[in-house]
């Protein structure tokens, strides 16, 4: 049973059409400069470092000096979309309950960039990062910023780099920009955001020469073996629920580990939301990366 208040979002997203907004949002991105920097209340609640590493803005920020962890962030849009209020609130509830550093990186979008770019950007930024920052280092990321997160550790091992991420946190991945996993009707409309029919344009355009079950793009048709232990956060009420499902499968069968948590009813990138079940969920994944 869900809660009240993730009913009443479902209401919400249902009464405002935003699988169409959101359709709209990615088909037609619109950059906005207020975007580019964390909202005004990140100031005055944390320590913030800017820093501009291989042409991109990044943000570091944390608590207190002395930070035991730091996570590199990458957030969801569909490879289109600037970070939004709501993930600066995934990153908020992970710094108030935690004492980690975390840098979210505003890497190259579409249609300026394509994966091929992104990635290997992605890879420059990492390794600036770990020089940077000698700690235990962890790759999060949600929707989109998901599958970019797993694809780097892939490109990572690829490339030799080192050293490489510790753990992996996956907020409802984007895992394969071709859709070419089987779903119902039933499930696409369970889900209130997202369609397959914009996902399939959405990734067209970012996979660009490469073929779309290319890894860079498609992380779930990379090598999975030996990339840092990872958890896999997934809804039931997700278009991209079976991706999740395919990709923890695939683990198992390579008798790779993997956490895997699965949230009935939940709506995409559900951790982003001001509902019981976003708190589980950010608390088991602080609870994965202690450990």
């Amino acid at each position: 049973m869900i809660s009240k208040e993730a009913k009443y979002v479902e209401t919400i997203f249902r009464c405002l059409g935003m699988r169409k907004v959101f359709s709209k949002m990615i088909l037609k991105p619109k950059r906005k400069p207020h975007l580019k920097k964390p909202p005004k209340r990140i100031f005055k609640k944390y320590r913030v470092e800017s820093s501009e590493i291989s042409g991109q803005n990044c943000y570091s920020l944390k608590r207190t000096e002395n930070t035991k962890k730091h996570i590199i962030y990458f957030h969801g849009g569909a490879y289109a979309l600037q970070a939004q209020r709501i993930h600066w609130k995934i990153i908020e509830h992970l710094l108030d309950k935690t004492n980690y550093e975390i840098t979210l990186v505003n890497y190259p979008l579409v249609p300026e960039y394509t994966c091929s770019e992104t990635i290997a950007i992605a890879g420059e930024v990492y390794s600036s990062l770990r020089k940077i920052k000698d700690k235990e280092t962890i790759l999060i990321g949600d929707s989109s910023g998901g599958g970019l997160a797993l694809a780097l550790a892939q490109y990572i091992k690829a490339k030799g780099l080192q050293p490489k991420p510790e753990k992996i946190v996956l907020f409802s991945p984007w895992l394969d920009v071709s859709m070419a996993n089987d779903f119902s009707k039933e499930q696409e409309e369970k889900d209130l955001l997202l369609s397959k029919e914009t996902l399939i344009a959405a990734g067209k355009r970012y996979a660009g020469e490469c073929d779309m079950k290319d890894y860079r793009c498609s992380p779930l048709y990379g090598d999975i073996t030996e990339l840092g232990e990872i958890a896999l956060f997934a809804g039931t009420s997700e278009i991209l629920h079976n991706q999740a499902m395919e990709l923890r499968d695939k683990f198992q069968s390579y008798g790779q580990s993997i956490s895997f948590f699965e949230y009935e009813q939940m709506q995409h990138v559900w951790v982003g939301f001001p509902i019981p079940e976003a708190k589980k969920a950010l608390d088991e994944a602080i609870s994965f990366i202690n450990r």
